[in-house]
Formats: C-alpha cells, sequence, structure tokens
C-alpha cells in the first residue's frame, strides 16, 4: 500500500470523521479504492461488497463525513487527498468540486448513454434520488392530524404553539451541506419557508446535522416534528418505529440526487470509473436499492411516501453555484439566522 494514502488515512481527525471502515478484499489484495461519503455506510454496505464480488482483488476505504465536511477535507488535503470517488447529495458543492477543476471525467458506454440531466460534463454522476420530506411522531401529535402541507404545518404551530416548544428538528446550515442546499431551494418555492423559520423560531427550533440524529430523536419521544429530511433514510426509520410518519407535502416536495465524482488526484482512477459504472448498472442499482436508497431511474419502485402534490426536483445545473458565492451565502445565512432567532 501507498505509505502516503496509509498515513493520511490513520491521520484523519474524528472531528471530521464520523466513521471509517476498510474492507478487505475477499481474495488476495492487489489494489485499494478509498471513497469518501455523506451516504451512511449501512446504506452503501449491499453496493460495496457486491462490487467486491466482482472484483475480489480490491480492498475499499470507506470515509463517512457529513456533506459539508467531505466537501472542506477534500479541499484541505488537494492533492494529497487519498480520496479516489466522492459522494454527496449536497448537489451544490459536487458541482462546485467539478466546476472549480477537482474532477475528472470517466466515459464509459454506460456513462455515455446517461441522459443530459443525470451528469454534468461526464465528471459528475448522479446515481439515486432523494425525496425531501416531513417526519412526525404522531403518538406526540395528541388530537391533531397530519399536516399534509406547509400551510398546514404553520397553521398547526400557530394553533397549538406548546406542544412544539422545543421539540422541532431541521438541518443546521451552517454545519450541513444538504441542509443549505435545501433552504436556499425552499427560499424560492414562496413565501410560506420564510414564515415557517419564524414559527420555528419562535418555538426554540433545535438544528442537528443530519436526518439520522433528527430520526433518533423523533423516534426517542424528544421531538414531534423533523422538517426536510432525506427520504431513504426516513424509510428505515419508519420501518422500525411505527410512531413515526413521514409527509411528503402537497404544496411540493423537493428531490435531489446523490452525485459521485472521480477526484483529478485519484491513485487509482480506473478503479474508480469501474465502481461509478457498476453503480450505474443494473445490478449495481439493485445493491444500492437493497441499501434503502431510491435507484436513479426506478425510485417509485422503493418509495414509503407518495407525494401529494408537485415534485420539484433540483435540477443539476450551473444555477446552484451563485447560492455558494461567499458573500451571498453569508447572506442567506445570516437572513436565515435572523428569521430563526426566538
Amino acid at each position: 500500500m501507498n505509505w502516503l494514502i496509509l498515513l493520511l488515512l490513520c491521520l484523519l481527525p474524528t472531528a471530521w470523521a464520523e466513521q471509517s471502515i476498510r474492507l478487505p478484499a475477499t481474495g488476495v489484495e492487489q489494489t485499494q479504492l478509498v471513497l469518501y461519503s455523506a451516504t451512511d455506510y449501512q446504506h452503501m454496505a449491499p453496493l460495496l461488497q457486491a462490487f467486491q464480488r466482482r472484483r475480489p482483488d480490491v480492498a475499499i476505504v470507506f470515509v463517512d463525513f457529513n456533506s459539508q465536511q467531505l466537501y472542506q477535507r477534500f479541499l484541505e488535503e488537494g492533492r494529497d487527498s487519498p480520496a479516489d470517488l466522492l459522494l454527496s447529495s449536497a448537489m451544490d458543492l459536487q458541482l462546485k468540486l467539478v466546476n472549480d477543476g477537482h474532477a475528472r471525467p470517466w466515459h464509459s458506454d454506460r456513462t455515455d448513454a446517461l441522459p443530459a440531466g443525470v451528469h454534468w460534463r461526464h465528471e459528475l454522476f448522479a446515481l439515486t434520488v432523494e425525496p425531501v420530506v416531513m417526519v412526525f411522531n404522531r403518538d406526540l401529535l395528541g388530537p391533531h392530524a397530519l399536516p399534509r402541507s406547509r400551510q398546514e404545518l404553520l397553521a398547526l404551530l400557530r394553533r397549538d404553539p406548546a406542544r412544539f416548544q422545543g421539540r422541532i428538528r431541521a438541518y443546521d446550515i451552517t454545519q450541513s451541506g444538504v441542509g443549505y442546499l435545501l433552504a436556499t431551494q425552499d427560499s424560492q418555492q414562496g413565501e410560506s419557508y420564510g414564515r415557517l423559520l419564524e414559527a420555528f423560531g419562535g418555538l426554540s427550533v433545535r438544528l442537528s446535522e443530519s436526518s439520522n440524529q433528527m430520526l433518533t430523536e423523533l423516534a426517542e419521544g424528544r421531538a414531534v416534528l423533523g422538517y426536510n429530511l432525506l427520504g431513504s433514510y426516513v424509510a428505515a426509520a419508519v420501518d422500525n418505529h411505527p410512531q413515526l410518519a413521514a409527509v411528503a407535502p402537497r404544496d411540493y416536495s423537493l428531490l435531489l440526487m446523490r452525485l459521485a465524482l472521480i477526484s483529478r488526484y485519484a491513485r487509482q482512477p480506473q478503479l474508480a470509473g469501474e465502481l461509478l459504472d457498476f453503480m450505474l448498472s443494473p445490478v449495481g442499482q439493485a445493491a444500492l436499492a437493497d441499501g434503502g436508497l431510491l435507484p436513479l431511474f426506478t425510485p417509485e419502485a422503493g418509495l414509503t411516501v407518495r407525494p401529494e402534490g408537485p415534485v420539484t426536483p433540483i435540477p443539476l445545473t450551473p444555477a446552484l453555484l451563485p447560492a455558494l458565492d461567499p458573500l451571498d451565502k453569508q447572506g442567506f445565512i445570516r437572513t436565515w439566522t435572523g428569521s430563526m432567532a426566538p
């Protein structure tokens, strides 16, 4: 193994990496692939294990970050990064890495056949989709019916504020790349989001870096509402905790894509491309579905929450980039924080 890669992996600080797992080669090890991921390992395990059955000579190092940490860590490492492949649902951050020259193109029969809307310049590729939903603890809602839209939710918060005081969970957009992306997209959909933020602030919303953290608090009865959670994580939680209910709001439901890129500095670019092709293959898409993720081309097969109104896909275009301009981002976060001030 290249000594520099080993050193970098050993030095990954716990403040950055939530989890680092090494999957040894199932045969005689010849090479190692390093995957930086903002998708939890349990969702990726069936895919990685299926890939190793095809390539028993490959060991895989899987390093799990939240989306903002993944982006910042990769930039800090620069050319010394051990990452071969980066996987994240923070579409804007992934696109910025490509736009700033940190990805290398990949062409294959499979990727060349992809529709234009699910890749960018053959450097960034969609693998799965994620519906964005609200989640409620039904046991804590008392006599109230599930709100089916943001307007109904706002009305309920105003009607029974004591029930929700300190028991609303939402993304901390200063710490979560996905949270920031969803907030900027919500802000473009109308005035209801701004009114919701004000209501959340008045009810002492608590902020989180991840959907899974919010789902844990909902399942344990420490929260009534989780706003803008990722659907694949929600589906697993709802299956295990019948007191939880998910709603894809009837006013609109955001839909994002989980994106992969091959690092410009990859030690194993060909192998990273092989894994990318495998992820996009029917077998790979089925393995991702086995992990609870929604396949790119047949997401309806895994949907546990049916949208009740318009679905608003977040497009993979440069329109995502202006919100990442440092001054624009500072201004958005300042406005967002001010809106939620109690």
